[in-house]
């Protein structure tokens, strides 16, 4: 008996969806933040749910890798 194998694409076999990660409780998701004209360079940082970048003390946005 032949066994057939999922489609990738099909909604039941793919796993649950990434948790959104919190700081200081509030929802964060990713975003492509571009700092080139500052000197800053180019990474996925963090926004809050109402837009704004989560940044540090010195201003600069925190990457989301590290939340």
């Amino acid at each position: 008996m032949l066994k057939t194998s999922q489609s990738k694409n099909d909604p039941s076999a793919r796993g649950p969806a990434q948790q959104l990660k919190t700081f200081e409780g509030k929802k964060v998701k990713p975003t492509l933040y571009v700092g080139t004209a500052v000197g800053h360079g180019r990474y996925i940082a963090a926004q809050d749910e109402s837009g704004k970048l989560v940044c540090d003390r010195d201003g600069r946005p925190i990457p989301y890798r590290e939340i």
